[in-house]
């Protein structure tokens, strides 16, 4: 069996997210399946609109689900209307719009207008898992040469490798907020900070040794 030396490292590396992920829905009531589709459809219609005009990109604007659904009597047993439910995911990149778009939204069609989720998110991680898998394969090494040093040998070349994890980068939830409390959020009356994002790396490594 060839002699070897094999250690597993970790890199992390961190940025501020320079995307903001809107998570809405457009919930409308109505007599009918049909009313209530209806009234849902022209909500959201309004929505796309307005995010549109104010410079949201349309591969930005992703529906996310639908759904329709009956509303019964106290007593659980009739239906008395359906509300009709659609989702929407907005990617902002720029935060000051934010509050704009919510405000926009939220005069156009009122209380239809939920807001799901505020998350945060890095438009481009590929720069950031380069250099946390930089720092992992540091890691390991590092802790490789210890070990030579410590048993009298020597690192030789590498001869395997596996990029075991890689995470992060994804929207980092924020806040689930009424529309009216995310307006006056990002309107700038309550302070928001950006924080940072992180990714991880974890690789495992392994080296001849002689």
């Amino acid at each position: 069996m060839d002699e070897f030396v094999e250690m597993t490292g970790t890199g992390t590396a961190s940025a501020p997210p320079d995307v903001v992920v809107l998570d809405l829905s457009v919930r409308a009531p109505g007599s009918s399946v049909a009313a209530a589709l209806g009234s849902a459809d022209q909500g959201m219609a309004a929505v796309i609109g307005l995010a549109k005009e104010r410079g949201v990109r349309p591969s930005d604007l992703q529906t996310t689900s639908a759904s329709v659904y009956p509303q019964y009597d106290r007593e659980g047993v009739n239906v008395n209307g359906y509300v009709a439910q659609q989702s929407l995911r907005l990617r902002v990149r720029e935060r000051d719009q934010v509050g704009l778009l919510i405000s926009a939204f939220s005069d156009a069609i009122g209380n239809t207008l939920t807001i799901d989720n505020i998350s945060l998110q890095i438009a481009d991680p590929a720069p950031l898992f380069t250099e946390a898998r930089r720092g992992a394969f540091a890691d390991a090494e590092g802790k490789a040469r210890q070990f030579a040093s410590l048993a009298g040998r020597s690192l030789g070349q590498v001869v395997w490798l596996v990029d075991a994890v890689s995470s992060g980068a994804g929207p980092m939830p924020m806040a689930v907020m009424a529309a009216d409390t995310a307006k006056r959020m990002y309107a700038g009356s309550t302070p928001v900070e950006m924080g940072e994002n992180s990714v991880s790396v974890i690789i495992t490594v392994r080296w001849a040794w002689t």
